[in-house]
């Protein structure tokens, strides 16, 4: 078995996990309390952060493994069906890392600045903070969606993965370039990110393609 590949299999049911993971602190831990996303009143969240900033910070650390795993699988992805597409692969791989790099700034830049604002109480503060960071987070989110519709479209063209998982991938990667516009559509590729995350890792791991 390719190392890479294997590596990006593991990498790959890592994304599907942390999105459970996140999914759950959002609507088990979160929710509850008020908190329904990013239009949540500033004064709640500062209330919930003040109160305990392990949840939002859990948020940030499973982002940070997210994007890593990501452009671990995007990798994995590339050496799949990089020989009959190296073009696209190529480009997944660029919108995979600017995906991970933005996410990754957002999620540090947040994990220790969003306690300090709301020790402060300073909703203006927090309003700047979160407005800033939430666009360069939908700027990763798009990112991710291209790297994602990528690998649906040349998966369908090189019959290299299943063609029901390249249309989950193409759903995901519109939806993922679609949700700057439409706000609601980033929570359904959360969702969708569990199912190719785990459906594309088991691909990786039991059916690994021939190195060239």
């Amino acid at each position: 078995m390719n190392n890479l590949q294997k590596l990006g299999g593991y990498a790959s049911l890592l994304v599907g996990l942390t999105f459970i993971a996140i999914l759950v602190i959002d609507f088990a831990v979160l929710a509850p309390q008020g908190f329904v996303g990013p239009g949540t009143s500033p004064d709640v969240v500062m209330a919930l952060v003040n109160n305990s900033a392990v949840p939002f910070q859990l948020l940030d650390v499973f982002s940070v493994l997210g994007s890593v795993a990501f452009l671990l699988s995007a990798l994995a992805v590339r050496e799949r069906l990089g020989v009959s597409a190296p073009n696209q692969m190529n480009i997944a791989v660029i919108a995979a890392a600017t995906a991970g790099a933005l996410m990754l700034a957002v999620s540090a830049a947040d994990f220790s600045s969003t306690p300090i604002i709301a020790a402060a109480n300073d909703v203006s503060a927090f309003r700047a903070s979160s407005a800033i960071l939430d666009g360069i987070f939908t700027g990763g989110i798009f990112a991710w969606g291209w790297t994602v519709l990528l690998w649906g479209w040349t998966g369908l063209s090189t019959k290299q993965l299943p063609a029901m998982l390249c249309y989950m991938l193409l759903l995901t990667g519109i939806l993922g370039i679609l949700s700057f516009a439409i706000t609601i559509f980033g929570i359904l590729v959360v969702v969708l990110n569990v199912v190719w995350g785990l459906w594309l890792g088991s691909i990786l791991l039991r059916q690994p393609s021939p190195t060239p």
